[in-house]
């Protein structure tokens, strides 16, 4: 009897053991979907994934590795002229040297290299590896080698192979003047297909390419890609257009053109970028933004608000605004004037139209609610064509019209045509082609509606 006890008290003991053991086993063989733990959360996941337009972005790196790449070519010897007593510095000079500075002690880099590309004597592209001050000394001094220039494909193909090995962002600086074999000018024909030959591992691996178009003065020989009726021109101080990419992770590439280069100019081109998500929301209880006519949200206390009701009435258009965070975007699509000239909107089930486009004042920066946005895009609706559908607020991907201006087909005479660059728009098709698949939007965002009773 005593025994009897001892085996039935023993298996009371074991039976909380083994149920333990089997639910450790479980969580391990099975995932985590059989955890109670793990279920009890699922739901909050399916509801974040009905709202993707709002989750973030991949957050930008604190710091970032960067190659910097320097063409000393003969080509670009007019930009950096030897110093002399009086004799002022480029604009080339003066923004090169604060750009190297940044990246040798600025905070935002990580590892750093500097290259100076050029070409061997088997017309070979040549990737020098040199100290920052090296490189500086090339800025300030100029270029006393005897160096032709390097076929342009054949050198971003180097130069974006060697980045890629070292898991660094490409900034290349160069004229972009192609100068192919002189025994093959039917590269002048193919010039779009083989840059974008050069740069297919940048479509391989999802990297994004922000191009930066600049002027110097420009002083000594110039030798156009056109060589007819001269071969080389004399050149005292016209502006000639020198350009900076910068070819990475979209993320990294925004590291280094918002806080390593910063002070960017006026032309800019960006491919490859994409938003898959941004925060938005509609704004209908702000005082800031009074909406107008029968509009409210869907959801009381929906926080974003991205599905709404609303009905238009024959004499009273519904209108609303929408918050947008266009911060990680690259900072000239934050502008007013390039907002406006290219932001869309676009419905099913309605028939709406962009009202105004305003940044954040720093009253609504002040505001908590509102402080979350950068943008605000007013929408009128006037009627509706459905009882229920969406509104878009869209930003499509363009060419800037400055690449076109700075286009020729003929740059012989820069000095009678300045600020031009021979067979640019080719250049950028072989760029644009990396990303015929991209969506025809850098972001897009969607308000859902409903026809309110």
């Amino acid at each position: 009897m005593l025994i009897k006890r001892f085996v039935r008290s023993a298996c009371l003991l074991l039976i909380p053991i083994l149920l333990l053991l089997s639910g450790c086993y479980k969580k391990q063989s099975a995932g985590e979907e059989n955890n109670p733990a793990t279920a009890t959360s699922a739901p909050e996941k399916k509801t974040a994934s009905k709202t993707p337009a709002n989750s973030p972005e991949k957050a930008a790196p604190a710091k970032v590795n960067v190659n910097v790449y320097l063409e000393i070519s003969n080509g670009m010897k007019g930009f950096m002229p030897a110093p002399a007593a009086g004799k002022e510095a480029t604009t080339f000079q003066n923004n090169l040297v604060k750009l190297i500075s940044e990246v040798e002690d600025g905070r935002y880099v990580a590892d750093k290299g500097f290259y100076l590309a050029k070409e061997d004597a088997r017309s070979r592209p040549v990737l020098d590896s040199v100290s920052y001050n090296t490189i500086k000394s090339y800025i300030v001094s100029g270029i006393k080698d005897d160096v032709r220039g390097t076929p342009l494909p054949a050198m971003l193909q180097a130069i974006l192979q060697k980045s890629i090995e070292q898991g660094a962002v490409s900034v290349i600086i160069s004229d972009f003047i192609h100068g192919p074999d002189p025994r093959d000018q039917g590269q002048f024909l193919s010039l779009d297909a083989d840059i974008r030959s050069s740069l297919r591992e940048a479509e391989h691996q999802g990297l994004a390419v922000a191009i930066l178009g600049n002027t110097s003065e420009f002083f000594g020989s110039y030798y156009p890609a056109v060589k007819k009726p001269e071969l080389r021109r004399t050149l005292n101080g016209e502006a000639i257009p020198y350009y900076i990419w910068v070819i990475g992770k979209q993320e990294d590439v925004q590291v280094v053109t918002n806080k390593v280069l910063r002070s960017l100019p006026a032309q800019q081109a960006y491919f490859g970028f994409e938003y898959k998500s941004i925060p938005y929301s509609a704004l209908l209880k702000e005082k800031q933004f009074k909406p107008a006519g029968v509009v409210y949200c869907s959801s009381r206390n929906a926080d974003p608000c991205t599905e709404v009701s609303l009905q238009p009435e024959k004499n009273e258009p519904v209108e609303f605004t929408i918050g947008l965070d266009l911060s990680r975007l690259p900072l000239s699509m934050q502008s007013i004037d390039y907002l406006k000239k290219n932001l869309k909107v676009t419905s099913t089930g309605s028939r709406p139209n962009i009202v105004s486009v305003t940044a954040a004042d720093e009253s609504i920066k002040a505001t908590p609610d509102l402080a979350k946005y950068t943008h605000f895009v007013r929408v009128r609706v006037p009627e509706l064509t459905a009882n229920s559908g969406t509104i878009s607020v869209q930003l499509p991907q363009v060419t800037p019209n400055w690449i076109t201006a700075w286009s020729t087909e003929n740059d012989n005479n820069p000095a009678a045509a300045q600020k031009k660059t021979y067979q640019l728009t080719k250049i950028i098709d072989g760029v644009q082609a990396l990303y015929r698949d991209q969506s025809d939007f850098v972001f897009n965002a969607t308000i859902q509606f409903n026809k309110a009773d």
